[in-house]
C-alpha cells in the first residue's frame, strides 16, 4: 500500500493564515498539498463489520475554474480499509504533491468499484456507490457522488470548508473524516455507500474524544454522539464496545454534545445504542460545552447516559 504514517500537521506557521482562506501571498507558481483520512468505530445493524476497503485510484482538488488537479494517483488502485485509521494523530495519509497555486473548493476521489467492499461477519460484497448522491450535515460540507472516470469507477467530491487557498510556496494539509457510520447502509440485500466526509485543513482543527457510561458504570455502545454548534450538527462519532468515541475534522471553537441512543444515520440505517438507561431516553443534551483547540484532541471527559 503507497500510504506513509507520517502525521499530518505539518503546516508551515507562515502559511497558516493561508490555508484558512486569507492570503497575502502570489496565487501563481505552485503549492504543496497532502491528504490524510479517518474514520470512527463503525457498526451496522448489530452486526460485526471488520473492513470498509476503498478501491482508490486517483485523488483530485477541483477549482481555479479549470480542470481537476491530479494529487495522487495509485496503480493498481490502492486499496485501504478506512477502519484501521481511527486515530487524528495516525491518519491514512497520502503522499504530498505539488499544485498550482490557487483557490480550490473540493477534493475529489476516484474509486475501483470492484475493489470498494465490505465486510459483516465475516462476509466480504461490494460496496455499491451511486452516481448523484449528495449528503452531509451542512450545505457547505457536503459530499457528492458523481460516474467517476468511466466504466468500473466512481468519484467522490468532498466540499472544502473554508476553500483551499493556496499561495505559491505554501505549505497545505487537510485531514477528511469519512464517517462510514452515516454513510453506508444495506437495503434490499445490498450495501450501499453515500458518502459523509468533513474535510478540515489540519492548521484549524482539532476533535473531541470521551467515554460514554450508563449510571452503573458500564459502557455505552453504539451510541452517535453529535458536536453541535447553535443547534446545527458539525459532525457526529459513534461509540465503542468500551464506551469511546471520538469526533474528528472539527474546526477550533466552542461545541455541545448530543448523544443518540436511538437515531437514524444520514444514509437511512436506524439504530439503536447498547447499555443505556431507559430512564435517559432517546436522547440526552450533556451539559456544558467544549472547547476544540487546533492540531488537539480535547477531552470531554465520562458522560453519563
Amino acid at each position: 500500500m503507497k500510504t506513509f504514517s507520517l502525521a499530518v500537521f505539518i503546516c508551515l506557521f507562515s502559511f497558516l493564515l493561508a490555508g484558512c482562506g486569507g492570503s497575502s501571498g502570489s496565487m501563481s507558481g505552485s503549492s504543496s498539498l497532502q491528504v490524510s483520512m479517518v474514520d470512527t468505530p463503525f457498526s451496522l445493524s448489530g452486526q460485526t463489520v471488520t473492513a470498509v476497503n476503498l478501491g482508490i485510484s486517483e485523488i483530485e482538488v477541483i477549482g481555479n475554474g479549470q480542470k481537476p488537479t491530479v494529487v495522487d494517483s495509485f496503480s493498481p488502485p490502492d486499496v485501504v480499509n478506512i477502519l484501521n485509521y481511527t486515530s487524528s494523530s495516525s491518519p491514512l495519509t497520502f503522499p504530498s504533491s505539488s499544485i498550482p497555486s490557487g483557490t480550490y473548493s473540493q477534493v475529489r476521489f476516484i474509486l475501483n468499484t470492484a475493489d470498494t467492499t465490505i465486510t459483516v461477519n465475516g462476509t466480504t460484497s461490494q460496496l455499491f456507490v451511486p452516481s448523484g448522491t449528495c449528503e452531509g450535515f451542512s450545505s457547505s460540507n457536503q459530499t457528492c457522488t458523481d460516474s467517476g472516470n468511466g466504466q468500473g469507477t466512481a468519484g467522490v467530491k468532498v466540499n472544502l470548508s473554508p476553500h483551499l487557498n493556496a499561495v505559491s510556496g505554501g505549505v497545505y494539509a487537510f485531514i477528511l473524516d469519512f464517517n462510514a457510520q452515516e454513510s453506508i447502509v444495506l437495503a434490499n440485500g445490498q450495501y450501499i455507500m453515500k458518502p459523509v466526509i468533513v474535510a478540515s485543513a489540519t492548521n484549524i482543527a482539532g476533535s473531541l474524544s470521551g467515554t460514554v457510561l450508563n449510571q452503573a458504570g458500564s459502557p455505552v455502545s453504539n451510541a452517535l454522539v453529535e458536536a453541535e454548534q447553535n443547534g446545527a450538527v458539525i459532525n457526529t462519532g459513534v461509540t465503542d464496545a468500551s464506551g469511546g468515541f471520538t469526533i474528528n475534522s472539527l474546526l477550533a471553537g466552542t461545541y455541545n454534545l448530543v448523544v443518540l441512543n436511538q437515531y437514524t444515520t444520514v444514509a437511512g440505517t436506524s439504530e439503536t445504542a447498547s447499555g443505556y438507561d431507559n430512564s435517559v431516553g432517546s436522547t440526552l443534551d450533556v451539559s456544558g460545552s467544549f472547547t476544540v483547540t487546533a492540531g488537539n484532541t480535547t477531552s470531554t471527559g465520562n458522560i453519563t447516559d
